[in-house]
C-alpha cells in the first residue's frame, strides 16, 4: 500500500482531464466557534515545534549536502527523487537546502528561518500569516522553486503586473541555476506571447489575467493557454481571495449598438435634470441611488418622447433603472476617485481607466458593465466604447479552488481566516516574526471639517520631516494625493508623489522614499508588495514614519499601509488624521451622528482619543460584515445559476 497520502503524490492535472472539479465548501456549522477556537490552538502549537524541527533538519541537510557533494548532480537527484516520490519530509529538507545554497550563490542572499517556515506552510496548502517586511517574495520563490523540481507547473499570483514582471525579473538568475523555466504574463501580450510563458515551469501573473485566460480556454477552439491549474501560491491573498472576490469576472466581446447609446444618452439627459432630495436620494453606505416618485413621474412624463423610436421606455422598471444607473454616474461615481482620464489608444482622445480600490493602481483591461461605463464616458464627454455582451463569467470563490494545490500568504489574515476556510477550505497558520516589532501607534485623530484635518496633515508631515525622518502619507484617492500635494507645494515643503498617475516610476519613487527628510504623498499603490529601505541616518533618527489620512473598509487594508512601517525589525511610528465629512466617515456615520460628533470636537480640537478609536472599529466591523455577507450572496447566486443551468455542456 502506497504510505503517501493524496496530497503528497505528485500526478500532474491538466486540460486534458476534463473539468477541474471545485472543492466542497467547508462545514461552517460543524463545530462551534469556541471548539474550533481550541483545536486551532493545540494544532498551532503542533505545528510550531514541528515547523522549529524542519528547519534545524534543513540547516543541517545544508551542512551536510554541500560540504562534499558537487551542486549540479545532487540536484539532478533531488529532482528525481521527489518526481517518484513527492513531498516527504527528508526530501523537503534537502529541497530547502539545495534552493537556499543557490539563493546564497547566485543572488548573494541567506534565507532565514521565517522564510523556511513560511514556504513549508504553503507546501502543506495553507495560507501563512507572514508580516510586511519578513521576505514574503522569497519564501514564496522557495516553496515555487521546490514544487517546480518535483514537476509541478505552479503559478505566483502577485497583485499586480508591476509585481509580477519585477519578481520574475529579479528571480530568474536563480531558477535558471536551478534549471527551472521562469516568466510572467505582461499586460499587452499576444496569445502566443502567453502560451509560451503558461509553458515554463513557473509562471508570475496576475489573477486577473489567470481567470480571463481560462475562461477564454473553455470557449475556444484554438489550443489552451494554460496547460492546466496545478498550483498556485497566491501573494496578499486576503486581498486576491476576499477583496478582490466582491465581483464576478466577465470575458466579454465588443458590440456596437445604435439603439442603446440612444438610450444612454437620453438617459443622462434625464439624470442631469433631476435634483437630489426632491426627485432622487443617495444612499452612500450601500452606493445606490433611488428615484422618488416625484422623479419616477418626471421620467414617465419624459419617456413618453422616446416611446416612438424605442418601445422600451414603455417599461417602467426598465426606465428607472437605466435612469438610477446614469444617476450613479453622474453622482457615486467621481473623477480620480474611482476613475481617472488618460490618453486614449486614438491621438488627441481621452479614455476612462478604472482605478482599483483596493491597490490603488489602474485596473488594466476591466470596464463596468450593464451600460455604466458607457455613461460617465458620457458624463466626462469621452467617446463611448462599444458595449460589452457576456461570453461567459466566472468569481473568485469558485475559480481558486478548482487548483489541485493551492496556498498562499499575506501580513493580514487572521480577520478573514472563517472566511477563507469555508470558502476555499484553506487553514491560516502564522509566521513568527523574525525581530521583535518596534512600530509604535498613535491614537487616531478625527477632526471635525477636511480642511481642520488637511492643516493637521501638514503641520504633522513639516515637523517629521523637519526631523530628518522619513515620510509615507496615504490618501484615499487621486484626487486626495494631488490636494495634499498642492498644499506642500503651498508652503515649499518638497515632497515626491505616488498615485496611478506615476504607476510607470514606482520603482524609483519607492527606492527614494525612505530617505532622509523624503516625504511621499501616496495612494493604496504604497500598500501593497514594496519595500521602502531606510537611507542613512533615518533608523536613529525613528525609522519612517506613516500617516494614514485615508480609513478603509476593512481593517486588513489599513494594516498592510502601517506594514510599509518598521519592517524587519527597523523602527517606525504610524499616525491617523481623518476627518468626519470625507471617506469611510461620510459614506457611513448618518448626519446628524455627524452633527453630534462635531459638537466633540470643538476649537479645531479632535474627538477624543477614546471616541474616535471605538467609532473607527465599529465602523469597520460593519463594513466587513456588509462585504462578507455580500460575497457570500455573490457565491450563492454564482452556484444557483451553475446549478440551473446543469443540463449543459458548460458550466460558465
Amino acid at each position: 500500500m502506497n504510505a503517501l497520502s493524496a496530497s503528497t503524490r505528485l500526478p500532474v492535472p491538466g486540460p486534458a482531464c476534463g473539468a477541474y472539479p471545485e472543492r466542497a465548501e467547508a462545514e461552517a456549522g460543524r463545530w462551534s466557534k469556541a471548539a474550533r477556537a481550541v483545536v486551532e490552538r493545540v494544532a498551532s502549537r503542533h505545528a510550531g515545534r514541528s515547523r522549529r524541527r524542519f528547519v534545524a533538519d534543513v540547516r543541517v541537510t545544508s551542512v551536510a549536502a554541500f560540504g562534499s557533494v558537487v551542486f549540479e548532480q545532487r540536484l539532478r537527484e533531488l529532482r528525481a527523487q521527489l518526481g517518484r516520490r513527492g513531498f516527504t519530509e527528508p526530501l523537503l529538507a534537502e529541497a530547502f537546502a539545495t534552493v537556499a545554497h543557490a539563493t546564497q550563490s547566485v543572488l548573494g542572499l541567506s534565507l532565514f528561518d521565517t522564510q523556511l517556515i513560511a514556504a513549508r506552510i504553503l507546501l502543506d496548502n495553507r495560507l501563512a500569516e507572514m508580516a510586511t517586511g519578513e521576505g514574503k517574495t522569497h519564501a514564496a520563490m522557495l516553496a515555487a522553486a521546490t514544487a517546480a523540481l518535483a514537476g509541478v507547473p505552479v503559478h505566483v499570483v502577485t497583485a499586480n503586473p508591476y509585481l509580477a514582471a519585477r519578481d520574475a525579473d529579479q528571480l530568474a538568475p536563480l531558477y535558471r541555476a536551478l534549471g527551472l523555466s521562469v516568466a510572467a504574463i505582461r499586460p499587452g501580450d499576444d496569445d502566443m506571447a502567453r502560451r509560451s510563458a503558461y509553458a515554463c515551469d513557473i509562471v508570475y501573473c496576475t489573477a486577473s489575467d489567470l481567470i480571463f485566460d481560462y475562461l477564454r480556454d473553455r470557449g475556444a477552439d484554438a489550443p489552451p493557454l494554460l496547460r492546466g491549474l496545478c498550483m498556485a501560491i497566491v501573494d496578499e491573498a486576503d486581498a486576491v481571495l476576499i477583496d478582490e472576490a466582491r465581483t464576478p469576472f466577465i470575458l466579454a466581446h465588443e458590440q456596437r449598438d445604435a439603439a442603446a447609446e440612444r438610450r444612454h444618452r437620453s438617459a443622462m439627459a434625464l439624470a442631469t435634470a433631476l435634483r437630489a432630495g426632491d426627485h432622487f436620494r443617495v444612499d452612500t453606505a450601500t452606493r445606490r441611488v433611488h428615484l422618488e416618485a416625484q422623479g419616477e413621474q418626471i421620467c414617465a412624463d419624459a419617456a413618453t418622447a422616446f416611446c416612438a423610436a424605442d418601445a422600451l421606455w414603455t417599461n417602467r422598471r426598465f426606465r428607472n433603472e437605466l435612469v438610477e444607473l446614469a444617476l450613479s454616474a453622474l453622482h457615486l461615481y467621481q473623477r480620480d476617485v474611482h476613475y481617472l482620464l488618460r490618453e486614449g489608444a486614438k491621438q488627441g482622445q481621452q479614455e476612462v481607466a478604472i482605478i482599483d480600490a483596493t491597490t490603488g493602481r489602474i485596473a488594466q483591461g476591466r470596464r463596468w458593465s450593464n451600460g455604466l461605463h458607457q455613461l460617465i464616458e458620457m458624463k466626462e464627454r469621452c467617446a463611448p466604447s462599444p458595449l460589452q455582451r457576456t461570453r461567459a463569467q466566472l468569481t473568485y470563490q469558485r475559480f481558486f479552488p478548482r487548483y489541485w494545490r493551492l496556498a498562499g500568504m499575506s501580513g493580514s489574515l487572521r480577520e478573514a481566516r472563517h472566511e477563507l476556510r469555508e470558502v476555499y477550505g484553506l487553514a491560516v497558520e502564522p509566521v513568527p516574526l523574525r525581530l521583535p516589532s518596534r512600530r509604535v501607534h498613535s491614537a487616531p485623530k478625527i477632526f471635525a471639517d477636511a480642511a481642520t484635518c488637511w492643516d493637521a496633515v501638514v503641520a504633522a508631515i513639516a515637523e517629521h520631516q523637519a526631523s530628518g525622518r522619513a515620510v509615507l502619507v496615504g490618501t484615499d484617492s487621486v484626487a486626495d494625493a494631488q490636494r495634499l500635494s498642492e498644499r506642500l507645494d503651498a508652503i515649499g515643503l518638497p515632497h515626491q508623489r505616488l498615485d496611478a498617475r506615476q504607476d510607470a516610476d514606482e520603482a524609483a519613487r519607492i527606492a527614494r522614499a525612505g530617505e532622509a527628510g523624503c516625504v511621499t504623498v501616496a495612494t493604496n499603490m504604497a500598500g501593497r508588495g514594496t519595500d521602502i529601505v531606510l537611507g542613512a541616518g533615518v533608523a536613529e533618527r525613528g525609522g519612517l514614519h506613516v500617516l494614514a489620512c485615508q480609513q478603509n473598509a476593512s481593517a486588513r487594508i489599513d494594516r498592510q499601509l502601517h506594514g510599509r512601517a518598521a519592517r524587519g525589525g527597523d523602527p517606525g511610528s504610524v499616525s491617523t488624521i481623518l476627518s468626519l465629512d470625507a471617506g469611510l466617515l461620510a459614506q457611513t456615520v448618518p448626519g446628524v451622528f455627524r452633527s453630534v460628533l462635531r459638537r466633540w470636537a470643538k476649537n479645531d480640537r479632535p474627538l477624543p482619543a477614546w471616541l474616535a478609536t471605538r467609532l473607527l472599529a465599529r465602523l469597520q466591523g460593519s463594513s466587513e460584515h456588509r462585504a462578507k455577507r455580500a460575497r457570500a450572496q455573490l457565491l450563492k447566486s454564482d452556484r444557483d445559476m451553475v446549478r440551473s443551468l446543469g443540463f449543459g455542456a458548460q458550466d460558465e
